[in-house]
């Protein structure tokens, strides 16, 4: 809720870190680093965050149930809820609305019933018609004596987190919250007001707005994993430019940052380019983990333009965050049958790519390098190690794309593949997102609740060997690789719990296929290959391999 404007000082920003992606080669800023070997560690967060979120900017206990299940209906997954501002009688009290949400925990388990995460909107601040602003005046629990702020959402003042005791207290106000089952917050952007206290104290001394800042973030995080058990979530900004000037500042910090949203936008084209570059300016700050509010945040109650909404949305599926919702119309099905078929398309596509995303998020925490990691050309990003992607960010189906080095396939049509400057063509139902030829990478079932469903391990060999790490909820992840040399293709996996189905882009039909030196049988179909235990097939220009059980690892050979 905090408004961004773009301005040529972002741009420039941008520009640098661009810099260094063109003096240390052409494949994104990871290029700038070593590559040390994938930990393998459980994930630090919950996979939960990378599956579609939705929410409205005003609702009630009606509508936003409607919100959710109209997506639903429509096919199109829904992972995580997000109840916006106002739910509570008023900002900083957490008790909900008696008349918005009457009945709160019933509809959290309606939610949950569902397989839906559920968050709840908050700040540091208590305004002042809050039932519990006057406890906490009283007893010292605020800033600067309690000194009221007027903000972007009333008039209030600031939880003074110096003080041991005003912090228990403010816990004891959130516990109503996690008692009705909430699985996280989105902390928003109250904070940068503290300057305007002038000058801000608590019982800790004068406090500046960076000093706040990092307590604030620090204490949701921190007191929410507590609480949880590490199964709920603080929804924050990486970075924002919430003055104005073009200059985007930090928010959370990247060691607790697992999931984010870069601010508002408007609902045009220059929303989306806006949203592109606190993205980037996100990435040189070398934030993991975070997406964009889809069709933007700004707008009236008339309809988003259905071109710019339909693009953010394919934007949003190559994010690691997907997340939609703000003002104006947010239903792809308010639209028309079309954009409802590429949004539902690109969610299960964004679906496809968790264990990728997952992935990637954890071994770019671990390198301390961005998942999204802008490359040379006009808004264009490499979404980890292997996928390149250049956003349509204007009218109309031509994009000019800057290619990095190497040979890259087309997500969307594998019989195309190109590098160097190209302008190209995409229609509505088509993105501009490419595969790095030498690529292995996983891409999971859209359904995430099928443990017998493939994982499918995606191969682009060339010459040599490649490793990826892929990173687990809850337990240690497994290390898929290839080796090419001579006539002979070997595929690896360490031990996982996951069913692994291989897909060799461009094999031939190949003499023998073996698991561990025995011969596999060769299934007639892919369907059928499905059924068996393992096996192999040639279908759709593509060699597959399946290993039902690979709990003690795998090694195949194709020759």
């Amino acid at each position: 809720m905090i408004g961004t404007i773009f301005f040529p000082l972002s741009r420039v920003i941008t520009a640098i870190g661009l810099f260094f992606a063109t003096l240390f080669g052409g494949g994104g800023l990871a290029a700038a680093f070593s590559t040390p070997a994938p930990s393998l560690k459980p994930l630090r967060y919950p996979a939960w965050v990378h599956q579609h979120w939705v929410w409205e900017n005003d609702g009630d206990q009606d509508s936003t149930k409607a919100f959710a299940q109209g997506f639903i209906n429509e096919g199109i997954p829904v992972g995580v809820v997000n109840i916006d501002r106002p739910w509570a009688t008023a900002v900083g009290d957490f008790t909900p609305h008696p008349k918005l949400y009457p009945e709160m925990g019933k509809m959290i388990k309606w939610f949950h019933d569902r397989d839906i995460k559920v968050t709840l909107w908050t700040t540091c601040m208590i305004n002042e018609e809050a039932g519990n602003f006057p406890v906490a005046k009283e007893r010292g629990y605020l800033l600067s004596g309690g000194k009221t702020q007027k903000w972007w959402a009333g008039k209030g003042a600031f939880v003074d987190y110096s003080n041991p005791e005003a912090v228990r207290w403010w816990e004891s106000e959130m516990d109503k919250a996690f008692a009705l089952g909430i699985d996280g917050w989105k902390l928003d952007g109250a904070d940068p007001y503290v300057m305007l206290l002038a000058p801000a104290y608590g019982k800790g001394g004068l406090i500046g707005w960076k000093g706040y800042q990092k307590l604030q973030y620090d204490h949701f995080y921190y007191y929410t994993k507590e609480k949880t058990d590490g199964r709920a979530v603080v929804w924050t900004r990486p970075t924002d430019d919430v003055i104005g000037w073009g200059l985007p500042l930090t928010f959370a910090s990247r060691e607790i940052n697992f999931v984010g949203w870069v601010g508002d936008q408007d609902n045009d084209w220059g929303g989306l380019r806006s949203a592109l570059n606190q993205m980037f300016t996100s990435s040189l700050f070398n934030y993991v983990n975070y997406g964009s509010d889809i069709g933007g945040f700004r707008s009236g109650p008339e309809k988003n333009p259905q071109d710019v909404f339909t693009r953010w949305a394919q934007l949003g599926a190559f994010c690691p965050i997907m997340e939609n919702g703000g003002g104006g119309e947010h239903r792809p099905w308010m639209y028309d049958a079309e954009t409802t078929a590429i949004y539902r398309d690109f969610t299960l596509l964004h679906y496809r790519l968790i264990p990728y995303l997952q992935s990637q998020v954890s071994y770019s925490y671990e390198t301390r390098q961005p998942t999204m990691r802008p490359t040379p050309g006009y808004y264009q990003y490499m979404l980890g190690d292997d996928i390149f992607v250049a956003p349509m960010v204007k009218a109309g189906n031509s994009r000019n794309i800057v290619f990095p080095r190497g040979e890259w396939i087309y997500m969307f049509d594998e019989s195309r593949a190109y590098s160097g400057i190209k302008t190209l063509k995409f229609p509505m139902n088509e993105f501009p997102a490419f595969i790095r030829k030498g690529a292995i990478f996983p891409m999971g079932p859209e359904s995430l609740n099928n443990a017998g469903d493939f994982t499918t391990v995606m191969v682009y060999p060339e010459k040599g060997t490649k490793r990826f790490g892929l990173y687990e909820e809850g337990r240690t992840g497994s290390m898929l690789s290839y080796s090419k040399a001579n006539d002979a293709l070997t595929l690896k996996s360490t031990a996982t719990y996951r069913p692994l189905l291989w897909r060799v882009y461009g094999a031939a039909e190949p003499a023998q296929v073996t698991l561990g030196g025995a011969a596999l049988e060769k299934a007639g179909s892919l369907a059928r290959l499905k059924a068996m235990p393992r096996g192999y097939c040639v279908e759709g220009g593509a060699l597959w391999v399946a290993v039902r059980d690979a709990s003690a690892g795998a090694e195949i050979v194709i020759k």
